[in-house]
C-alpha cells in the first residue's frame, strides 16, 4: 500500500463514482479500478459497492476512509515537523480548547508566538473536555486546554490559575435571574441542562451538597451555543461557568453563581510518553513560562 492508493480512495469517496475519480486523478478508469481492487485485496475487506452511477461505502469502507485521512494528515504533519528541524520553527499546532475565560489567554499566547515564529500556523478545535481528550488520544490534537477536574492519568499536565465560577445560565427574565446566588435547594424541579462529563455534574453536586440523581437533568451538551434558544425561549437553565458570559449577550442572558461558592481552574494537557513535534514543544515551553508569571488566582 502506498500513499497514492490512499489518496485515490479518498478522492473516490469525495466525488462518488469511478469515472469522475479517474478524471480528477488524471488516470484511466480501468487503471483506477485495478488499483482500488488491489487495495481491497490488501486490506482484506470490501470497501465500496458499485452502483449504476454512484458508489456506496461499506461499513469497512467508511472506517478505512477515516483512518486513511488520519494517516495522510499524520504523514503531512511529520514532513512539516522534520522540515522545521532544518529551517526553524514551522508547521501547525493543533489545539483543543474549552470556551471559557481561558480563551482570551490562549488567543494572546498564540498571537505572541506567531509574531515570534511567522511560519507557524495553528488549528483550534473548540469542544468539551471529553471530546478534546479523545482527539488527543487519537493523535488528532497535540495539546488541550481543559477546565478542571480532568482525568489526567494518561497526560502530562500544567495547572493554569485562571478561575471559573460555576452557576446557572438563564434567560434575563427568568424567575431566578434577580437572585444573588443559587443554592442546591433552588435547583429542585428546574429543567436543567449540563455538560456531558459526569465528573463535572458529580463535582457540582458535591459543592452544593445534593444528590446528583435528584437533579432534573433534561439534556446534556458539549458547548453551549446550540442550547441557548432552549434557555431564552423555553425556560431551561444551564449548569455553566461565568466564562460563558464572554460568548453571550448580556441583554438576553443572566448568570447567577452557586452558593456555596463553587470554583475551578484550568489545565494544559498532552500525551505522556509521546514526543511532541518541535514547534508544539516550543509553544508548550512558552506557555508554561507565561503561566509561571501569573498570580495564584486569575479571573
Amino acid at each position: 500500500m502506498n500513499t497514492r492508493l490512499l489518496q485515490a480512495f479518498l478522492v473516490l469517496t469525495q466525488v462518488g463514482n469511478i469515472t469522475n475519480a479517474a478524471e480528477a486523478l488524471h488516470t484511466s478508469q480501468p487503471s483506477l479500478s485495478r488499483q482500488l481492487k488491489a487495495l481491497e485485496d490488501e486490506v482484506g475487506a470490501q470497501l465500496f459497492v458499485r452502483g449504476k452511477r454512484l458508489i456506496t461505502l461499506t461499513d469497512a469502507g467508511s472506517l478505512f476512509a477515516q483512518r486513511a485521512q488520519v494517516m495522510l494528515d499524520y504523514l503531512d504533519q511529520t514532513k512539516r515537523d522534520l522540515q522545521a528541524q532544518k529551517t526553524g520553527l514551522a508547521g501547525k499546532i493543533r489545539i483543543g480548547c474549552v470556551e471559557s475565560h481561558l480563551s482570551a489567554y490562549v488567543a494572546k499566547w498564540l498571537a505572541t508566538f506567531q509574531r515570534q515564529h511567522p511560519n507557524v500556523t495553528f488549528a483550534i478545535y473548540s469542544a468539551d473536555g471529553n471530546a478534546i481528550r479523545t482527539q488527543i488520544d487519537q493523535g488528532n490534537l497535540d495539546i488541550g486546554f481543559l477546565i478542571e477536574p480532568v482525568e489526567s492519568a494518561k497526560y502530562e499536565t500544567q495547572h493554569i490559575p485562571v478561575t471559573e465560577t460555576w452557576g446557572l445560565m438563564m434567560a434575563k427574565d427568568a424567575p431566578l435571574a434577580h437572585h444573588a446566588t443559587v443554592t442546591g435547594a433552588d435547583l429542585a424541579g428546574l429543567p436543567l441542562l449540563g455538560a456531558r462529563r459526569s465528573i463535572v455534574i458529580n463535582q457540582v453536586s458535591s459543592w452544593l451538597k445534593i444528590d446528583a440523581d435528584t437533579l432534573n437533568l433534561r439534556g446534556e451538551r458539549n458547548l453551549e451555543n446550540n442550547v441557548l434558544p432552549l434557555i431564552t425561549q423555553f425556560g431551561y437553565y444551564d449548569i455553566s461557568i461565568d466564562g460563558m458570559q464572554d460568548f453571550t449577550s448580556a441583554d438576553q442572558f443572566a448568570f447567577v453563581p452557586f452558593s456555596p461558592l463553587s470554583q475551578t481552574q484550568h489545565t494544559l494537557i498532552y500525551r505522556k510518553n509521546h514526543q511532541l513535534p518541535p514547534t508544539v514543544a516550543e509553544f508548550v515551553k512558552t506557555v508554561t513560562a507565561e503561566i509561571a508569571k501569573m498570580p495564584t488566582t486569575t479571573a
